[in-house]
C-alpha cells in the first residue's frame, strides 16, 4: 500500500515534469515495494524509475533496465507496464539516433495499445513514431501520426472526468509539437 502510494505521488509529479520529486517519490516506491516483496510493485516501480531516466534524456541507462522489466512485465501479465516500458524504450532508443530499432519497439508497441484500448499510449507511440517519420523526410507519414495522436487525444479528453488531460505535461508536449506538425509548412 505504501509503494502504491508513493507511486502514484511519483506520477503526479511526472505529469507536472517535476522528474526531481518523481524519481524521489518512485525511489521510495522500489524500496517499499522490495521489503514487501510484491514481484508487480517491484516491476512497476522499476519501469517508473526507468521512464523518469528517459524524460532526463538518460536513455542508455534507461534501455539497460526497460528490455528485462519489459520481458518481466509480459510474464507477469502485466500488459499495461509492458508496453508503456516498450514506448519509453524507443524514447531512449531515439535518443541514441537509433530510430531503426525505435520504430521496431514502437510497432510492436502500436500494435498491443491498439488492440488493448490503451489511449494514452497509442497516442504517445504515433507521436514517437511520427518524430521520427518527420526526422527521416517522410512528411506524409509524419503528419498522418500526428494526426492520429491529435484524434486519440481529443478522443480522450471527451471522457467524463478527463477535461483536464492537457494539463499533463506530457500530453500537453505532445499535443501542441504535433499540432504544429499539421500546419501547412511556410514558404
Amino acid at each position: 500500500m505504501i509503494a502504491e502510494t508513493l507511486g502514484v505521488q511519483g506520477d503526479a509529479a511526472f505529469y507536472k515534469g517535476d522528474f526531481k520529486s518523481a524519481n524521489a517519490s518512485y525511489t521510495q516506491a522500489l524500496q517499499a515495494a522490495t521489503r514487501s516483496k510484491e514481484p508487480d510493485t517491484i516491476l512497476i516501480a522499476k519501469a517508473n524509475l526507468a521512464k523518469v531516466a528517459v524524460a532526463e534524456k538518460r536513455g542508455q541507462e534507461a534501455i539497460a533496465s526497460l528490455r528485462p522489466l519489459i520481458q518481466r512485465a509480459d510474464e507477469l501479465g502485466l500488459k499495461y507496464v509492458s508496453v508503456e516500458s516498450s514506448i519509453f524504450m524507443a524514447e531512449a532508443m531515439m535518443q541514441r539516433h537509433d530510430n531503426t530499432h525505435a520504430k521496431q519497439e514502437l510497432d510492436r508497441a502500436l500494435l498491443l495499445s491498439d488492440k488493448l484500448g490503451q489511449q494514452p499510449l497509442s497516442a504517445r507511440a504515433r507521436f514517437l513514431l511520427a518524430e521520427i517519420a518527420k526526422e527521416s523526410g517522410n512528411a506524409s507519414e509524419a503528419q498522418d501520426n500526428y494526426r492520429e495522436a491529435v484524434r486519440l487525444l481529443d478522443a480522450m479528453k471527451k471522457d467524463p472526468g478527463a477535461e483536464k488531460l492537457l494539463e499533463r505535461d506530457d500530453f500537453k508536449s505532445i499535443y501542441e509539437t504535433a499540432a504544429r506538425g499539421l500546419q501547412p509548412a511556410k514558404g
